[in-house]
């Protein structure tokens, strides 16, 4: 609680790759299968017939932070998109010129959730968003923005698995997360699935999270509490507010980093989301102070 309360104090002032063959952390870590539903998988082709169609429902600014929550809707009420932890979903639609836009991104909302889906991606000057979420994410996501009415057609696919784990320690048993801006998305489902009892292997895990907004931490920080007085695996939740181009060593809180990022033992495993300059900062830290390449997850912005 103590940690939680200092996680409150700082809202108010705020990637050698392992020999054989590459298997999926969700593989790995044991058992971290989406719950059993009673929704009906969305069903998809194959090459140009792959692609189905989903309604933009709803356009929602996420508090005061430069987040929006977009929200689609399936063809049925009791679809389910057949989404994997850690697995992008592609949307394609055309913008008001004809032109093909098109992005990949990670689910805002419960990969179980019946007949809707949302994401959560930022609004600002156009060089700002490429930079938080890439070229072509930021293309799509202009066209969301700008072209995109409520009840008009977007393209939906089953994206890219991006959670690989190619560490040879096993089971995992500590995770950290490392995450800024839509980062953070992905981070959220990954923390609902390892931390209930008898659901992983996972005994302990750790967030840091950094923006250059304190509003930025509205995105997800109400579902992160929840989880935190819910389970006793996640143990801290450290929000920084520091430049994400920033070194980790030139971070005005770096003594209290080094103590949040504890040297590495067997078993241990971090999960590395956010801006491209960020995560490959957070890598090439976590190399210096002695972890394994290969038990570092990157997920691409």
């Amino acid at each position: 609680i103590s940690v939680f309360m200092s996680l409150l104090s700082t809202l108010g002032t705020y990637y050698s790759l392992a020999k054989g063959r590459v298997i999926r952390v969700y593989n790995k870590i044991k058992s971290f299968a989406v719950k059993s539903t009673k929704g009906i998988p969305m069903t998809f082709g194959n090459g140009e017939d792959a692609w189905r169609a989903c309604i933009l429902s709803s356009k929602e600014s996420v508090g005061n932070s430069k987040y929006v929550r977009y929200t689609f809707g399936l063809p049925n009420k009791s679809n389910i998109l057949p989404l994997s932890l850690g697995q992008k979903l592609s949307l394609c639609c055309l913008d008001d010129d004809e032109n093909v836009a098109k992005g990949g991104f990670y689910l805002a909302s419960p990969r179980s959730a019946l007949g809707s889906f949302s994401i959560v991606v930022p609004r600002g000057a156009r060089e700002d968003v490429e930079f938080a979420i890439g070229t072509e994410n930021s293309n799509f996501v202009r066209v969301l923005e700008n072209d995109l009415k409520i009840g008009d057609e977007v393209a939906l696919l089953p994206g890219d698995q991006t959670l690989q784990y190619r560490g040879e320690f096993m089971p995992v048993t500590d995770i950290l997360y490392i995450g800024s801006g839509a980062g953070i998305v992905p981070i959220v489902d990954q923390v609902k699935s390892v931390i209930p009892s008898g659901i992983s292997s996972v005994k302990s895990v750790s967030i840091m999270w950094v923006n250059e907004d304190a509003n930025d931490f509205q995105v997800a920080f109400r579902e992160l509490k929840n989880e935190y007085y819910k389970y006793h695996k996640l143990r801290t939740i450290s929000c920084y507010v520091n430049n994400v181009k920033d070194k980790f060593t030139d971070y005005h809180k770096y003594d209290e980093i080094r103590e949040i990022i504890t040297d590495f033992s067997p078993g241990k495993m971090v999960v590395v989301s956010g801006p491209a300059i960020f995560s490959k900062n957070a890598v090439s830290y976590l190399l210096q102070r002695g972890y394994p390449e290969e038990c570092v997850c990157v997920l691409p912005s």
